[in-house]
């Protein structure tokens, strides 16, 4: 259990990327990640073969309630969730992706939103510039999780230690620009 110091400093370090009172705010990297399945024909490749292509699917922001997962892909009237969609952005990321990262982090508290259900899942992290984006499924996260294990990670930004599952930087996450 996270205690109220410890989301008090990522509500801190979300600040920072978006704003002060706007910590959770990631209008613009949903706003990118619309951006690049319109514009980015790898990127809608990989999303028609990963979520395939329900006829009746819509991308809706907060699919199961605000302050979870980000995105979803629906079914009309929001009965049936074919895919869940978690968007961040990397600071340090600008033109160019920061090479002393080897691992691409899922945060092992984002692993509710789908463990347990039949959902695939994408997690993309953007640039700061918001036209580069990596991400990564649901399969692979599992598979990390299970070889790897979780690690407790030192994270400067909000100045304590996070749980992350680290997943190889491989042929397992994807990258996009547009």
């Amino acid at each position: 259990m996270k205690t109220a110091t410890f989301r008090n400093k990522i509500k801190k370090a979300g600040e920072i990327s978006h704003g002060k009172n706007q910590s959770f705010n990631d209008k613009q990297e949903r706003k990118a990640l619309r951006n690049f399945l319109a514009n980015c024909r790898p990127f809608q490749s990989f999303w028609k073969n990963y979520f395939g292509m329900a006829e009746d699917a819509f991308l809706v922001d907060d699919p199961l309630g605000k302050k979870r997962v980000d995105m979803g892909l629906v079914s009309v009237g929001q009965k049936l969730v074919y895919g869940l969609i978690e968007v961040d952005v990397f600071n340090s990321w600008g033109t160019t992706f920061p090479l002393n990262y080897k691992k691409f982090h899922a945060l092992e508290r984002k692993l509710k939103y789908f463990q347990g259900t039949d959902y695939k899942y994408l997690t993309c992290t953007f640039n700061n510039r918001h036209n580069q984006m990596c991400c990564t499924t649901r399969e692979n996260i599992e598979k990390c999780l299970e070889l790897y294990g979780v690690t407790e990670m030192w994270m400067p930004a909000i100045g304590e230690y996070d749980r992350v599952i680290r997943c190889p930087i491989d042929s397992e996450v994807k990258w996009f620009t547009i």
